[in-house]
């Protein structure tokens, strides 16, 4: 059973809602009314408010423009920070479906072979932390982390955001059953990433 009860149910209820090819445009998270993070440091209030304004400029700075503008439509994107929780919190949803769908594939893999069962197994460890990440990331903006920890945290995410990716590259003759998932986390992370990176450089 998945360590992440909650992500999973309120994945499980996203489904039939939110296909992994669209742009998050279905979803609408419910988020704090304070939005969280922006918490001191030393003096130095850390990811500072820029307005609501400056969210779509933000969105410019990413990789991925498409599903960022989209999530600064959400209800509760009200700040920068607003926006970047709400993409870590889709990003985290995202991958417990992705995990969801590795159980599934485990469960039907039986007679497979020991190469895939033990391949889909990487994967879904992979997005276990992925998850686990995400959520560590969301806390600590939340309380008002430093950004050094905010980036280092979101740097792990990256990497378990392509674990599954790599795995199933090195095993050419195996197909993985989440590629289009796999794609949409990837890119998600990325852009979680690239926000944090353009919010910490703010005055």
């Amino acid at each position: 059973m998945s360590r992440h009860i909650g992500a999973l149910i309120l994945a499980a209820a996203l489904t039939a809602a939110w296909s992994y090819g669209g742009d998050a445009r279905v979803v609408h998270p419910v988020l704090n009314a304070s939005g969280g993070g922006g918490g001191e440091d030393g003096g130095r209030r850390l990811f500072g408010p820029l307005g609501c304004g400056e969210c779509a400029a933000l969105c410019q700075q990413v990789h991925y423009k498409t599903l960022c503008t989209t999530m600064t439509t959400l209800p509760g994107v009200n700040t920068p920070v607003q926006l970047l929780d709400t993409a870590l919190r889709i990003t985290a949803v995202k991958a417990a479906m992705a995990e969801m769908k590795l159980d599934q594939a485990i469960r039907a893999s039986a007679g497979q072979g020991t190469a895939m069962t033990s391949s889909l197994d990487s994967c879904k460890e992979s997005y276990a932390s992925l998850v686990d990440s995400l959520q560590s990331t969301r806390k600590t903006l939340n309380s008002g982390g430093s950004s050094a920890d905010i980036m280092s945290e979101l740097s792990a995410a990256g990497t378990f955001s392509t674990d599954c990716e790599d795995i199933f590259d090195e095993r050419p003759e195996l197909q993985s059953p989440i590629p289009g998932a796999q794609r949409h986390v990837s890119r998600l992370v990325s852009n979680c990433l690239d926000l944090a990176a353009t919010i910490e450089k703010q005055p």
